[in-house]
């Protein structure tokens, strides 16, 4: 349940762009908070909100979106944030997702916030390849958290190499307990952080998928119960894809059940299934004045199985056109969580059927995972013509050696290949002499050459 202190405040004015890359939107419409519930009521009640926002007039503020100018870096913007604010904190940027399966973590939520996270990802992605990964768009206004305190030796270097106008970032490994001058961009809300940089009760509200109906009617339908079938139950802050199931008989239903039952019965919200054509996922910053910055959009593709692959194909020459189909959606979730005081960076992620029909299905306050490669992906096209780009991220991606070795063999191979194709590494852990855990994106003019040099270096 919402706490009944967030309050929804007017947004203050937008200040004069004369950017000719400002796109300026301004549309006639509502933001209705569709009707349905949540099957658990601990997160049910939100009429409270609903009522608030019922009086708040979107239409008011216009809906400005800018692109990224490829030099700004996270950091940056967190900095340039608080100037906005006239808020002279510190800030320590943090990466690193907190846990709710795993106490051995950095940080575990055990009371407040929960995220299913069950089961737990590999300690070393969460305290390495994760906030790695973030680091390398970081730049240097502010440092990143990093358990280790320093990255796998090599990567800094290997960044300076390959990327183009790369800030080398600076670290910390502990976060001041009781220093109120120092605020924690938090990736997401943690319950050892004394000082978020963002409201974490408005935070964790806005992770939650019984958020969306609140943000736009463009999603899909709210279920009263799994019976209504085909239907899609999702617990409403899981992580990574976990706790999503598709039930569309009664042996779907008792491996829901079984789920709910061995893993303390999340909340969890219950919505029509559709049948889904594309996957896009977008990534911005919304400015606390409202204003959105657009890094740029990746899909995931459907195999011809039927699944869908977890790589984010990266097609620079298309961005225009994502970001196009993507703006209406953008325009309601921006406006949702500008109205809720939070500020910061956000991912969208929407589904569209065979008619192009589209459904917000998830929002992600804090930077989202293909965004640094998105990034990269600009400056390669600026650098080197590439139109595509393929990147894989989860915590179980393999290069048979040691760090060293790849680090060696991926500087080897771009200097050979140098225009043709390019492989960046966003993250690196050695975990044995012949397990090399890797983040690890490539850059091309075709995507089959994509797969084919992704495929030669990891499993």
């Amino acid at each position: 349940m919402l706490p009944a202190f967030i309050k929804i405040a007017s947004p203050p004015p937008l200040s004069p762009q004369d950017s000719s890359d400002d796109l300026l939107l301004s549309h006639d419409k509502e933001l209705h908070a569709a009707e349905g519930k949540t099957i658990v009521t601990s997160a049910t009640d939100c009429s409270d909100l609903v009522s608030a926002i019922s009086e708040f007039d979107f239409n008011a503020c216009q809906f400005r979106v800018s692109q990224w100018d490829k030099k700004t870096k996270y950091s940056d913007y967190i900095r340039s944030g608080l100037d906005y604010l006239k808020r002279r904190e510190s800030v320590i940027m943090l990466f690193e997702a907190p846990s709710t399966a795993s106490d051995t973590s950095s940080f575990f939520n055990s009371q407040s916030w929960a995220f299913h996270d069950y089961p737990p990802s590999s300690n070393a992605y969460k305290t390495m390849l994760g906030p790695c990964r973030y680091s390398l768009m970081n730049g240097t206004a502010f440092p990143t958290y990093l358990q280790a305190g320093t990255p796998t030796t090599g990567l800094l270097e290997h960044w300076i190499e390959t990327v183009p106008g790369f800030e080398t970032p600076t670290f910390v490994s502990e976060i001041p307990a009781d220093d109120l001058n120092v605020a924690v961009y938090a990736y997401l809300p943690t319950e050892s952080i004394k000082n978020h940089m963002n409201d974490p009760y408005v935070h964790y509200h806005l992770a939650g998928k019984d958020a969306l109906h609140l943000m736009t009617t463009k999603t899909t339908k709210l279920m009263a119960t799994t019976k209504q079938r085909p239907c899609i139950a999702k617990v409403t802050h899981s992580m990574a894809s976990k706790g999503i199931f598709i039930i569309r008989n009664d042996e779907d239903e008792r491996e829901f059940e079984e789920f709910l039952e061995t893993s303390g019965n999340p909340p969890y919200v219950v919505t029509a299934l559709v049948d889904i054509d594309r996957n896009v996922a977008c990534h911005c910053f919304v400015h606390p004045n409202g204003e959105v910055t657009f890094f740029g959009s990746n899909e995931n593709y459907k195999r011809e199985d039927g699944s869908w692959s977890m790589d984010s194909y990266l097609m620079m020459r298309d961005q225009a056109l994502l970001q196009e189909i993507q703006l209406p959606f953008v325009e309601d979730v921006a406006k949702y969580c500008h109205s809720l005081g939070y500020w910061g960076f956000c991912g969208v992620d929407v589904l569209f059927d065979g008619t192009g029909q589209g459904y917000l299905v998830d929002v992600n306050p804090r930077v989202t995972g293909s965004c640094p490669s998105l990034m990269v992906g600009q400056l390669l096209q600026d650098k080197y013509g590439f139109d595509f780009g393929l990147f894989r991220r989860n915590g179980n991606i393999t290069y048979q050696g040691s760090a060293a070795e790849l680090f060696a063999e991926v500087k080897a191979f771009n200097v050979e290949h140098e225009g043709s194709c390019q492989v960046v590494l966003f993250g690196a852990y050695e975990e044995a002499p012949d397990n090399t855990k890797v983040n690890i994106g490539i850059y091309s003019h075709s995507i089959e050459r994509c797969e084919e040099v992704l495929y030669h270096f990891v499993q």
